[in-house]
Order: structure tokens, then C-alpha cells, then sequence
């Protein structure tokens, strides 16, 4: 940042975007007198797979509009992981309407770039036709972020752990370097870097196939009964205005009504189950959610050792909604120093993480004089 006082007095912005297929992140970086500021962070609900592909563009539109942006004064940042949504036949067709979208939005920028799984910005055109570099690349915004500021805080070896409301990131940073094995989604649920698995969004029928039922482990209906929004809230980790999805039945996000939820997993319901024995079933969920990011770290752990390279000196940062999904199962895996990305950058960005990194990415750009 210290780069940006030989610009001298300047008057732009810088846009990042995080395009998902759940949610669409946004954050505002700003540039007077030489300075840099976090001016604004918006973070929206907006289900591609309902609303249609073509969607995205409009919604682009308002979030723009909320931006306040003036032509020609400004770059955008972007990556994106709704290339994967069932509204595209394929990440190709994603990609492609997707970075269609932001530069039909925002064709008055000075330039829109956008964030490759290699931890560098490339072009629109760049972007289409190698589609595979940018589908799913918001973790290498925060890779990059990462790698860029850890060390010049003293952070040389450390493991970030973003818990959203579908997914998991984990990412390891090791003396200094990112050390990633994985950069297709693929390749990063195989190597346990990606874990399908959050605070909101998963059905949890995917999570257990069976749960606690009067002293017994019942099997479940594999029906969209409960979302993983109703065990957190019923176990006091999120509260009814953090939970910003659809829900699974249509209906509101009050402890009662995520308690009706839940008991229809075992294909009960709230008068046949008390809200005391639907506590434990979100207990025994919330539970098998941990055990499958401890594995994952378990995974990342077994390969940072194969670099003999001394674990108990690693910084747990944590990061998302799921903050504290993350801290249970690192705690498991071994880990006992952690820090929040908050505490070491803004409170503001942890949930919006690599949109926050992907702005930062273009600043570089266009400081280093690359555009």
C-alpha cells in the first residue's frame, strides 16, 4: 500500500467482485490524496439456479447502482465460482456469461480483470477462452491476499480455513508460499482443500444418514427437509438475522420454525419431537459437519508434515460465517494457535473475503503500472 503515495493526488475506485452461485460479494476500495480506504461491502443472496444464468447481469446492474461508481474512474476486480451452477450446461457456458455479464455492467471501468487459479489477473477475452483458469478462482484471490501480506505480519506458515454457507476453503501457506495441490474444484475436493460443506445452505440429508431418535440412530428421508442453517441456529451459533438464505420449506427463520424443520429428518415433526430432542439432533449434525473439515485438515496436515516442516509453529486464520466451525474441527486436526482474518485485516471483509482480495489483486495491477 505504501506504493500508492507516489500517485500523489488521484480520484478513482477500485471494484471487487465475488460472483457466486448462492451469493454475489461486492467491496469498494477508494483512492483520494494518495490514500486508500475500505468505502463499502455488500454481500446478497442471489440463487442462480432460480433465477436464470442471464440473471446475473441485472443483478450486476443494481449492485452497481449501489456502488455509486462514476465513469471512467474505477476498476474492477473479479472472480467467481457460479460457473458451476445447473443453470449453465457447462463451466464454459458459465464463464462465458458470467464475464459477458461484468463487462457489459461495467463497460464504462478503466479495465476489468479477472482472478486465474495461477494468483494472477488476466483479460476478458483471456478469461473466456481459458475458461478452466478462472472458473471457480476465488480462493486464489485469498491465496494470493495470503501470500502478498501474511508474512510482513510475522504470519510465515499458516492454514485459512473459510467456512461460508455452502463451502469450505482451506488453504495452507507454508514459509511464506502458498502450497495448494489443488486448482479445479475437482482436484481440491480430492486433495481436501474444498470441503461441500457450510453454515446455511447444505441439506443435511447430505451431511448424516441417520440421526438420534428417542435413544435409537434412525435412518433419515433424503428429502430437503432441513438446511444446515436450521442446526446453527438451533445450537445458538448463527441468529435468525444471519440466516440469509431460502429456507427448506419456504417458510420463516425463527427458532420454532427451524426446529419443525429438523424433526421432519427423521420424518418426524414438532409434535412428535420436543425442541429438547431436536437440540441433540442438530448436535449430532452439527457434529458430522465438523468431522468432515477435520478430515479435510487432516488431509492438508499429513501433507505439510511430508515437507518436514514443523506443524505446531502453524497460525490457524479463520474466516467466513462459519468462524466457528472452523476453530472446532482445527482444534481436532491439532492446530492450537488461531487468529481471526478480521483481527488482521477488517471486520468488515471476512465474509467477503475474496472479493475483498480480488480488489486488492487489480490495485496491484494498476499500481505496478500493468493495465
Amino acid at each position: 500500500m505504501e506504493a500508492i503515495a507516489s500517485w500523489g493526488r488521484v480520484e478513482l475506485h477500485i471494484i471487487g467482485l465475488d460472483i457466486g452461485g448462492a451469493n454475489i460479494k461486492a467491496v469498494k476500495i477508494s483512492f483520494n490524496d494518495g490514500g486508500a480506504s475500505l468505502e463499502k461491502v455488500v454481500r446478497t443472496y442471489f440463487p442462480v439456479w432460480i433465477h436464470g444464468g442471464r440473471s446475473i447481469g441485472r443483478k450486476l446492474v443494481e449492485l452497481k447502482h449501489s456502488l455509486n461508481l462514476e465513469p471512467g474512474k474505477y476498476y474492477v476486480g473479479a472472480c467467481m465460482t457460479a460457473e458451476l451452477s445447473d443453470a449453465f450446461r457447462t463451466k464454459s457456458e458459465g464463464v462465458k456469461v458470467i464475464v459477458e455479464g461484468v463487462e457489459e455492467v461495467f463497460h464504462d471501468s478503466l479495465s476489468n480483470f479477472y482472478v486465474t487459479t495461477e494468483m494472477s489477473l488476466i483479460d476478458s477475452r483471456g478469461a473466456i477462452s481459458n475458461y478452466l483458469k478462472v472458473a471457480a478462482a476465488n480462493w486464489a484471490a485469498t491465496a494470493w491476499l495470503l501470500e502478498e501480506q501474511m508474512p510482513q505480519r510475522g504470519i510465515s506458515n499458516a492454514v485459512l480455513i473459510d467456512v461460508g454457507s455452502t463451502t469450505t476453503t482451506i488453504i495452507p501457506l507454508v514459509n511464506g508460499r502458498i502450497a495448494v495441490r489443488g486448482y479445479t474444484d475437482p482436484e481440491k475436493l480430492t486433495y481436501g482443500e474444498l470441503v461441500y460443506t457450510g453454515v446455511l445452505r447444505g441439506n443435511v440429508a447430505a451431511i448424516v444418514d441417520k440421526a438420534p431418535y428417542k435413544g435409537f440412530l434412525t435412518r433419515v428421508s433424503s428429502e430437503r427437509f432441513a438446511l444446515t442453517g436450521d442446526v446453527h441456529l438451533i445450537l445458538g451459533y448463527i441468529d435468525s438475522s444471519s440466516y440469509t438464505t431460502e429456507t427448506a420449506d419456504g417458510r420463516g427463520v425463527s427458532l420454532g420454525e427451524a426446529a419443525e424443520r429438523l424433526s421432519r429428518v427423521p420424518c418426524a415433526d414438532a409434535d412428535i419431537m420436543s425442541m429438547r430432542e431436536v437440540i441433540e439432533v442438530a448436535r449430532y449434525i452439527y457434529e458430522a459437519q465438523v468431522f468432515k473439515v477435520f478430515e479435510a485438515l487432516m488431509q492438508v496436515r499429513t501433507w505439510i508434515a511430508s515437507m518436514n516442516v514443523d506443524l505446531n509453529e502453524f497460525t490457524v486464520i479463520t474466516a467466513g460465517v462459519g468462524e466457528h466451525l472452523a476453530v472446532e474441527a482445527a482444534r481436532r486436526a491439532g492446530f492450537n494457535k488461531f487468529i481471526r482474518v478480521s483481527d488482521l485485516i477488517s471486520p468488515q471483509v471476512s465474509s467477503v473475503l475474496p472479493a475483498y482480495a480480488s480488489a486488492l489483486m487489480a490495485l496491484d495491477k494498476v499500481l505496478s503500472g500493468a493495465h
